[in-house]
């Protein structure tokens, strides 16, 4: 879990970025914690203000490490934040 612990920065801070059309959203058909992931990215997007980690928006949002991690990796990838 230390290893994965990281800050982002939110490069899209105005508005809501289009998941959709980058295939953020897409890429989580099919899977069990589908709705679960979605909720990690948005809470991932708001709370990347490079003081706040991983570890503490998993929980302050409530959700698994491992699903925060995972949505910021998926976000990371997508261009939307970075560390």
């Amino acid at each position: 879990m230390l290893e994965r612990n990281r800050a982002y920065v939110n490069l899209s801070p105005y508005g809501e970025p289009q998941l959709g059309r980058r295939g953020l959203y897409e890429s989580l058909g099919g899977r069990s914690d589908t709705k679960q992931a979605q909720m990690a990215m948005l809470w991932v997007l708001n709370q990347s203000d490079g003081a706040h980690s991983l570890l503490d928006i998993s929980e302050r949002s409530g959700l698994p490490f491992d699903v925060v991690a995972d949505a910021a990796q998926a976000l990371l990838v997508a261009g939307l934040v970075k560390e």
